[in-house]
C-alpha cells in the first residue's frame, strides 16, 4: 500500500444535515427495544403467543418501513448531502480532556446518523431481521408450550436494537455500545438451550473470544480520542486531515509520524474486527455458535452481527487509507481466513457446520476487499452474502425441522422431491455463493478478487510475488473450495434417495448426534422404539417464504453493482450503482502508477475463467463424486488413500485442540494455582489472623471470667462472710450487749491481773 497521506486523497464527503424537528429517526432502533421490553417483562404472563409474535414482528417490521422511508428521503438529496442527523440528548460531557498536549471539550451525544452507509446497513438489519423473525415463528413453534418462547423473541428484538445502534450511531462510542450489545445477545441466543452443556459452553466461548477482540477495539478508540480529540464521525474526518499533515505526534512520551499512529490504531481496531467478524485466529467461536437455534445462526452469524467489523473499518476508512501497514494486515488475515476456512468446510457432515465455515470464509473475502482498498467491493459482498447465506441458513433450518432435527447430511438425501420450494431456494442461493453469472456472488466476490489482482498489477507489474498476488491465489483456491463444498451440500441433502427412512443400500447413514445437539427440542418422542418412520415434507409458509425471498434477492442483488467492464458490453444496465452510492464517504488510495490499469483482455479473461471454468469445474467435480456415484466410492477411496489429510481437515486442523492444550488448559491450571494460593495463603493469612484473634479473645475471656471476676467474687465472698459474723453480733437485744460487755470486762480484768 502507498503511504500517501490523506491530503493527497480524493474525497467527496456527505455533509451531515441538521436535525429535523419532530424527526422519527430515533424510532428505528427504539421500536425493537420496545418489543424487547414488553415481551421480556410481560411475555411470561401472555397466554396467547400470537401477541408475542405481533410485538416481535411488528416492532421490527415498522422499523423496516421507517428505514425505507428515510432511505427514500436520502434519494431525494444531492449526493454531497445525503445524511440525516438527529441528536436526542447529551450522553455525558467529559469537560477538559488532555489530548496531544492540549485541552479539548469532549461532549458525547446520544445521536443517530442516517447516511448512505448506515442506511444500507439499517435496511439489511431490519429487512433480514423481519424475515428471520417470521421464520422463527414457525421454526420455534415447539417452544410455545414450554414457557420460554417469549424469551427467545425478546432476545431477537434486543439484538436488532443493539445492531441498529451500532450502525446508526453518530459516534464511535455509540458504535461500541451496539458492539457490546450484539455480543451480549449473541451469548444469550447461542446459549438459549442453556440446560445443554454444549450450548452453554458455546455461548461462553463466543462471549470470551469476543472479549479478547473487544480489548483491541477499546485500545483503538481510546487512541483515536487521544490523537484526534473527538469520537464524532463528522468531526473526526476533519481532524484526520489535520493530523495527517503533521510532522510528528508525541503521545505517552513516544514521538512518531502520523502514519505510525494511524497503523497502530488500524491494527487495534482490526483486532476487534477479528473477534466480532470471526477472522483467524479468533474465528473459533462462530462454528460452535451453531449450538443455538437455526434462526440465530441466520440472523447473527450470516446476515448482521459478523459484519460489524467490516462496517467499522468502512466507516473509518479515512483512517485506514493512511495506515498502509494496517491495510496489509487486513488483506493478509482476510486471505488466510478465506482459504483456510473454505478447506475446513470440505470435510464437514453437519449441514450447519458447513455453512458456518462458509461464513468464516466469505468474511475473509470481505476483509480481502477492504485490505485491498476496495471498500465498496468489500461492503457490497456484505449485502449479497447476507441474502444468499441467510437463505441457506434458514433453508438448512427448514431441512433440519423436516428431518426431525437431523443435521448430518449423510442421513438426508432425496429431499428435493419432498421439499421442492426449499430445494429451489437453496439451489439459487448456492449458485449465488459459488459466483455463477448472473447471480449476486459473481458481482461481489469476483469483484473483490479482481480488485486484489488489480492491486498486484498496480504495485508489482508482474515482477514477482507480492502480498496481493498471494492473497489473490488464496482467494481463488478458497472460491474453488466454496463451489465444491456447497455443491456437495446440495447433492448430499437433496439428491438420491432419502436415507433417513431406512432406504440406504450403500450404507451411508451414520449414528448421528444431532438428536442430542443444539436443535433437538426436548421430549419429541420420535426416537422411541417402534415409532413410525418420519417422512420429510415441505415446511409451512412462515418458513419457506423467507427462504424464497432471500434467495430471490440473491439472484438479482448483484445488478446493483454491475461492473463497468460489463457495462461496456451491455450498456443498458447501469454500472456501479452501489459504489457510486457510498462513494461520497470513501477516501480513495492513490495508485502507485496513475493511469495504468490491467489491460481489458486480462480482465475479461479472468472473469471468463472464474465464471466458466473455475467455479463450474469445482461444482462438476463435487457432482461427479457425490451424485454420479451414489455410493460415494470415489470419496471413500480418497479418504482411504489420504486418511491423515482427511482426519486433519475434518478436525479443522485441530485448532480448537491446540487452543485447549496451549492456552485454555494452562490458563485453567494457572487459575487453579492462583485459587490455591488465594485459598491457602491469602485466605489462610486472613483466616489465621481470625483464628488467632478468636483464641486470644477466648483466653482473655477466661482471664476475665476466672481471674478478674474470680478475684472480685472472692473479695465479695470474704466481705459477705465477715459481715455475716459481725451482723450476728448486732442482734438488737440489750441482754446480749450486756453479756458481751460483761465478758469483755472479765477478759480485761483478767489480763490486767496477769500483767
Amino acid at each position: 500500500m502507498t503511504t500517501t497521506m490523506i491530503a493527497d486523497m480524493t474525497l467527496t464527503h456527505a455533509t451531515a444535515a441538521a436535525s429535523q424537528p419532530g424527526s422519527l429517526l430515533w424510532l428505528i432502533p427504539f421500536l425493537p427495544l420496545f418489543g424487547f421490553l414488553v415481551n421480556g417483562l410481560s411475555g411470561r404472563r401472555l397466554k396467547n403467543t400470537a401477541i408475542v409474535d405481533t410485538l416481535a414482528l411488528g416492532s421490527v417490521g415498522v422499523a423496516f418501513l421507517l428505514t425505507l422511508y428515510y432511505f427514500v428521503q436520502l434519494l431525494g438529496l444531492p449526493a454531497e448531502g445525503r445524511s440525516i442527523h438527529q441528536s436526542l440528548w447529551t450522553w455525558f460531557d467529559i469537560g477538559g480532556a488532555q489530548v496531544m498536549g492540549g485541552l479539548t471539550t469532549a461532549r458525547i451525544e446520544w445521536a443517530y446518523k442516517f447516511d448512505v452507509l448506515s442506511a444500507c446497513m439499517a435496511l439489511l438489519v431490519t429487512g433480514a431481521g423481519f424475515l428471520i423473525h417470521l421464520f422463527s415463528t414457525g421454526y420455534m413453534a415447539e417452544e410455545r408450550n414450554d414457557g420460554r418462547y417469549y424469551r427467545f423473541m425478546a432476545y431477537m428484538n434486543l439484538f436488532v436494537f443493539s445492531m441498529l445502534n451500532l450502525v446508526l450511531g453518530a459516534n464511535i462510542l455509540m458504535m461500541f455500545l451496539g458492539w457490546e450489545g450484539v455480543g451480549l445477545c449473541s451469548y444469550l441466543l447461542i446459549g438459549f438451550y442453556f440446560e445443554k452443556e454444549s450450548a452453554a459452553i458455546a455461548g461462553k466461548k463466543a462471549f470470551v473470544t469476543n472479549r479478547i477482540g473487544d480489548f483491541g477495539f477499546m485500545i483503538g478508540f481510546f487512541l483515536i480520542f487521544q490523537v484526534f480529540g473527538t469520537l464524532d464521525y463528522d468531526t473526526l474526518m476533519g481532524s484526520v486531515r489535520e493530523v495527517a499533515n503533521m510532522q510528528a505526534i508525541t503521545l505517552y512520551g513516544h514521538t512518531a509520524s502520523p502514519t505510525w499512529w494511524f497503523n497502530l490504531i488500524g491494527v487495534c481496531l482490526f483486532v476487534g474486527a477479528m473477534g466480532k467478524s470471526a477472522q483467524i485466529p479468533l474465528y473459533v467461536w462462530l462454528p460452535d455458535a451453531m449450538a443455538g437455534p437455526t434462526p440465530v445462526s441466520a440472523l447473527i452469524h450470516a446476515a448482521t452481527m459478523v459484519t460489524s467489523g467490516l462496517y467499522m473499518i468502512t466507516r473509518l476508512n479515512f483512517i485506514y487509507v493512511n495506515a498502509p501497514t494496517a491495510l496489509a494486515v487486513v488483506l493478509a488475515f482476510g486471505a488466510l481466513t478465506a482459504f483456510a476456512a473454505a478447506t475446513m468446510g470440505l470435510a464437514q457432515y453437519d449441514i450447519k457446520k458447513v455453512l458456518a465455515y462458509s461464513t468464516v470464509s466469505q468474511l475473509g473475502f470481505m476483509f480481502m476487499g477492504l485490505g485491498a482498498g476496495a471498500f465498496s467491493a468489500g461492503m457490497f459482498h456484505v449485502f449479497t452474502h447476507a441474502a444468499f447465506k441467510a437463505s441457506l441458513f434458514l433453508g438448512s433450518g427448514a431441512v433440519i425441522a423436516a428431518c426431525h432435527h437431523e443435521q448430518d447430511m449423510r442421513n438426508m438425501g432425496g429431499l428435493r422431491k419432498h421439499m421442492p420450494l426449499t430445494f429451489v431456494s437453496m439451489g439459487l442461493a448456492t449458485l449465488a455463493i459459488n459466483g455463477i453469472f448472473p447471480f449476486s456472488g459473481f458481482f461481489s466476490k469476483d469483484e473483490i478478487l479482481w480488485k486484489v489482482f488489480d492491486g498486484w498489477y498496480q504495485h508489482g507489474h508482474y515482477t514477482g510475488p507480492t502480498l496481493n498476488l498471494v492473497a489473490w491465489i488464496l482467494g481463488m483456491l478458497g472460491a474453488f473450495c466454496t463451489a465444491f463444498y456447497m455443491t456437495r451440500l446440495i447433492v448430499m441433502t437433496f439428491y438420491g434417495e432419502y436415507r433417513g427412512g431406512g432406504h440406504d443400500p450403500h450404507g451411508l447413514t451414520v449414528q448421528s448426534e444431532a438428536h442430542h445437539g443444539a436443535d433437538d427440542h426436548a421430549a419429541h418422542g420420535h426416537d422411541a422404539p417402534g415409532h413410525p418412520v418420519h417422512v420429510p415434507h415441505e415446511v409451512g409458509w412462515r418458513m419457506w417464504l423467507p427462504v424464497a425471498i432471500l434467495a430471490g434477492l440473491a439472484v438479482v442483488l448483484g445488478f446493483l453493482n454491475y461492473p463497468e467492464s460489463l457495462h461496456r458490453i451491455l450498456p443498458m444496465v447501469p454500472a456501479d450503482l452501489f459504489s457510486r452510492w457510498i462513494g461520497p464517504l470513501l477516501y480513495q488510495i492513490a495508485p502507485a502508477h496513475p493511469g495504468e490499469h490491467v489491460p481489458p483482455a486480462i480482465e475479461y479473461g479472468l472473469m471468463a475463467w472464474a465464471t466458466l471454468v473455475w467455479a463450474p469445474g469445482a461444482m462438476l467435480l463435487a457432482w461427479w463424486i457425490y451424485k454420479v456415484d451414489p455410493a460415494w466410492s470415489r470419496a471413500k477411496a480418497f479418504v482411504a488413500r489420504f486418511p491423515n489429510l482427511f482426519r486433519w481437515v475434518n478436525a479443522k486442523y485441530y485448532v480448537d485442540e491446540f487452543y485447549e492444550a496451549a492456552l485454555i488448559e494452562p490458563i485453567k491450571r494457572f487459575s487453579a494455582q492462583l485459587w490455591s494460593f488465594d485459598t491457602w495463603v491469602v485466605d489462610g493469612m486472613v483466616n489465621g489472623a481470625a483464628r488467632a484473634t478468636l483464641i486470644w479473645a477466648n483466653l482473655m475471656n477466661w482471664v476475665d471470667e476466672y481471674l478478674v471476676d474470680g478475684a472480685v467474687d472472692l473479695t465479695e465472698y470474704i466481705v459477705q462472710e465477715t459481715s455475716g459474723v459481725f451482723r450476728s453480733l448486732q442482734s438488737g437485744r440489750v441482754q446480749h450487749y450486756a453479756f458481751v460487755m460483761f465478758i469483755g470486762f472479765l477478759v480485761f480484768a483478767f489480763w490486767k491481773f496477769l500483767v
